[in-house]
């Protein structure tokens, strides 16, 4: 989820937790994390609750196999993805 304030993206929990919760689902906070970009990126945050739980803040996170991380502006990191890939191809190479 995005969200241009802590407040906003509270509020937007909050309200899908009440659409999970009619559905009788719910999100595991202990795999959610918060990320987040823009100028005040290093800024401490408030805690964000979920289902009562705090998700913790992290500097960078997977998301589709990207990782994204926190900054100024929007970055994602393709150095996992790189090593994997090289790691592949000496296997294949080897051979």
């Amino acid at each position: 989820m995005l969200a241009p304030s802590i407040q906003a993206f509270q509020s937007l929990i909050s309200s899908c937790e009440s659409e999970l919760d009619f559905l009788c689902m719910a999100v595991n906070a202990k795999k959610s994390a918060c990320l987040r970009f823009g100028p005040r990126y290093k800024n401490a945050c408030a805690s964000v609750m979920v289902c009562g739980r705090p998700v913790k803040w992290v500097t960078s996170a997977r998301y589709l196999g990207v990782y994204l991380e926190s900054s100024y502006t929007f970055k994602c990191s393709f150095d996992v993805n790189k090593a994997k890939f090289y790691q592949a191809f000496n296997y294949i190479f080897e051979k």
